[in-house]
Parts: C-alpha cells; sequence; structure tokens
C-alpha cells in the first residue's frame, strides 16, 4: 500500500522495488506451500504409523483372551527300529473363500480360468512355509439332514369365491450337466476326490499371518473352450451383451465366489458366480456393446371377448424388435424375450401367425429366442405376437 501511495506521486515508478517486492512475495508462498506440502506428507507417514499401533493394539486385545494348551504324549515303540510320528490337531479361526479370474481369448475361442483362495486365519500362530490342503466340502450343506415334520390335515368351511387370475413371477432353474468339453489344467494342479468334496493341495508354500488378515494364493489354472454369442433380452435391459457359454472342465466344483473378468482391453469387472459343479455349464458376461442397437416396441396390448356367449376372454400382445449393427463386419445376434406359461388347464397361451419366423420356443420356461446375422450398417426388425384365453369365469384384475 504504501508503495502504490508513493507511486502515484511520483513521475516514474520504481519497476525494479516492484520486482523485488513481487519475488519477495512470491518465496514467501513457494516456502508456505513446500511447508504444507512437508506437514501432509508428515500427517500421511503418522496415520500410516497410527494404522499400524491400531492393528498391532487390536492383535494384541485379541492375543489377551486367547487359551495357551500344553500336551505332553508319551510314545513306546514295542518293536525294534525307528518309528515315524505324526502330530495333528485341530484349530478353528481359519477359512478360505473362492475367488476367480476369467481371461477371455476370442480369437482362439477359450478362456483362460484361475482359481484362486483367499486364506484366513486368526489362531494366533503365523503360518510361514507350510502346505495348504483346502477342502470343497460345506457341512451346513452336506452334513446337515433335512427335519422332517408332521403333516397335517386341517379344514375350515368357508363361502365360495370367485378365482382370481394373477401372475406369477419367478426365475426358472434347472440343473444343467454340460458335454464334457476339452480342457487343459496345469501340472501343478493336485484335485483329492473325498467323496461329497474335494481337496485342493496349493501348489506353492503359504504364509498367512495369524491375525485375520486375507492372502490370496493361487488354487489351479484351466482353459476352458468357449462359445461367444451376443446375446439381448430387450424386456429387461435394451442392451446387447457378450456372452461366454463354458462348461466345468476342472477337477472340482466350483464353489460360490466372484469372478473378476478380463477381456483384450483389460478388467471389465466383477460377476458372482453360483455353485457349479463338475462338468456342469455356466455362462459369464463379458461386457456390453454399444454399436449393436436393438429397441422394444409395444404394438399391441389389449383384451377382447371371445367365444359363444362371451365364456372366454383373449388377451392379445404383440411387439416390435428394431435391431442394428453399427460395426465395421458382420454380427450374429440372439435376442430372447419371455411369454407366459400357464399353470392351468383351462388357460392356453399361444403364438400369433405375426410372429417372425426363425424363432425357437421353449415351452417350458416361456422363451423364445431369435438367432440373426446383421451385416455392417444394417437395420432389422422382429415382430412378436402371442394371445391368452382365459375363461371368463375368472376375476383377471391381476393379468
Amino acid at each position: 500500500v504504501a508503495r502504490v501511495a508513493r507511486d502515484l506521486v511520483e513521475p516514474k515508478p520504481d519497476t525494479q522495488a516492484w520486482t523485488r517486492a513481487l519475488d519477495a512475495a512470491l518465496d514467501t508462498r513457494l516456502r508456505a506451500v513446500a511447508d504444507v506440502a512437508a506437514r501432509e506428507a508428515r500427517m500421511r507417514q503418522v496415520e500410516r504409523e497410527l494404522n499400524l499401533l491400531r492393528a498391532r493394539e487390536a492383535y494384541l486385545s485379541a492375543a489377551a483372551s486367547w487359551t495357551e494348551r500344553r500336551v505332553e504324549v508319551r510314545i513306546a515303540c514295542a518293536s525294534e527300529g525307528r518309528a515315524r510320528v505324526e502330530l495333528q490337531y485341530v484349530v478353528g479361526g481359519a477359512g478360505w473363500t473362492p475367488v476367480y479370474e476369467a481371461r477371455a481369448d476370442e480369437a482362439s475361442g477359450q478362456v483362460a480360468w484361475t482359481t484362486s483362495a483367499s486364506v484366513h486365519q486368526a489362531t494366533g500362530e503365523d503360518w510361514s512355509g507350510v502346505r495348504l490342503a483346502l477342502s470343497t466340502a460345506r457341512p451346513r450343506a452336506n452334513a446337515t439332514p433335512p427335519e422332517l415334520r408332521p403333516l397335517e390335515l386341517r379344514a375350515w368351511e368357508r363361502r365360495e369365491e370367485r378365482k382370481v387370475l394373477v401372475r406369477r413371477d419367478e426365475r426358472q432353474e434347472h440343473a444343467q450337466a454340460g458335454a464334457p468339453a476339452p480342457s487343459s489344467t496345469d501340472a501343478a494342479t493336485r484335485a483329492v476326490s473325498q467323496g461329497v468334496s474335494v481337496q485342493l493341495l496349493v501348489p506353492e508354500l503359504a504364509q498367512v499371518p495369524g491375525d485375520g488378515g486375507e492372502v490370496r494364493l493361487r488354487v489351479a489354472r484351466t482353459t476352458l473352450q468357449a462359445s461367444f454369442v451376443w446375446r439381448t433380452v430387450p424386456k429387461l435391459s435394451p442392451r446387447v451383451f457378450r456372452v461366454v457359454r463354458l462348461v466345468n472342465a476342472a477337477p472340482f466344483a466350483l464353489l460360490p465366489g466372484d469372478v473378476d473378468l478380463f477381456g483384450e482391453s483389460g478388467f471389465i469387472g466383477r460377476e458372482p458366480l453360483a455353485q457349479v459343479p463338475q462338468g456342469g455349464a455356466f455362462q459369464l458376461t463379458f461386457g456390453l456393446e454399444e454399436s449393436l442397437r436393438v429397441e422394444r416396441v409395444v404394438v399391441t396390448e389389449l383384451a377382447r371377448d371371445e367365444g359363444l356367449f362371451n365364456s372366454r376372454r383373449r388377451f392379445r400382445y404383440a411387439y416390435r424388435f428394431d435391431l442394428g449393427n453399427y460395426l465395421a463386419r458382420p454380427q450374429v445376434l440372439e435376442l430372447a424375450e419371455p411369454i407366459p406359461v400357464s399353470e392351468l388347464d383351462d388357460i392356453t397361451v399361444a403364438l400369433d401367425e405375426r410372429t417372425s419366423p426363425g424363432h425357437a420356443l421353449d415351452a417350458a420356461d416361456g422363451l423364445v429366442t431369435w438367432t440373426v446375422k446383421l451385416a455392417p450398417s444394417e437395420k432389422r426388425s422382429l415382430e412378436l405376437g402371442f394371445h391368452v384365453d382365459v375363461p371368463s369365469s375368472y376375476d383377471m384384475g391381476g393379468l
């Protein structure tokens, strides 16, 4: 402020004095910024040290409640010579969960499947250089028989009511067993059958801390033959996904766990995997393609009376699917659409003539599927029409 006031009355500003003043201010700010950065780095270091101390405190607090037992074993050998004795003991606080990694190689039609184990144990004793054997047994599911309950018959009087037709939305699941598929498993994989389970031997020596921290260990690598398809279900999501159909050719069942998916561009995402038996079929989704477009258009949804004296009522439904390929090469697209499945003898569901040809109908699950080949920049439309015939005696408010 003093320098500005002085330059207002002087005929010419002192540029050198201004330069010195600005340099001094800049140096002060630079020193302040450097000091703040150094303090923030020190705070991060202190925070890391504090986290280590907290983990150590938690470990020592848990160790205070541990119980140490000392066992003395007296051994006698009746015969002459030397004998080898092994001591085994069982402890709690240890377990493992499966973690999978799937890397798609579309050019060769294969998926590199890696099975890993996330091992944790809080026994208080570090496992250093140990041989680990992991079991796929699930004691709660395999060793707990169902409990039988008495079947009781009861009855009560009630007035006659009109039947009500309602929708029942559920996901149909079937036990699937795929055909034997060629595969290759690394020579280090060792799986020992134990009847209802398999014992997996970790190839490398393991280092597992005793404080409950998780350690990921590789168990096996398997190359699976894969079938890559573009699949879309417009009623659920108007997008086209890259679906891979596989058969578990590993020498053990795949337990429920997460699968990390990798493609040519790198990491794609994570997908949960349900239990897959040995030889069972399953599928994975390796992302979506924005250059393949699909749109579902409602054409007709109406109801009208049919039959003599309106004894039945017909519900008509019609939809159009607009497909487009904006990629530079031809693509084969699989489109699936669900239709109702009747569980009653007097209610029928049938496709109409307007349904586009070339479809496959799975009557048990009510799935209509088309396999369409689209040239580059090609657009095509498919139509689906079906009707539901219901007796007029039903209350159809829930349809």
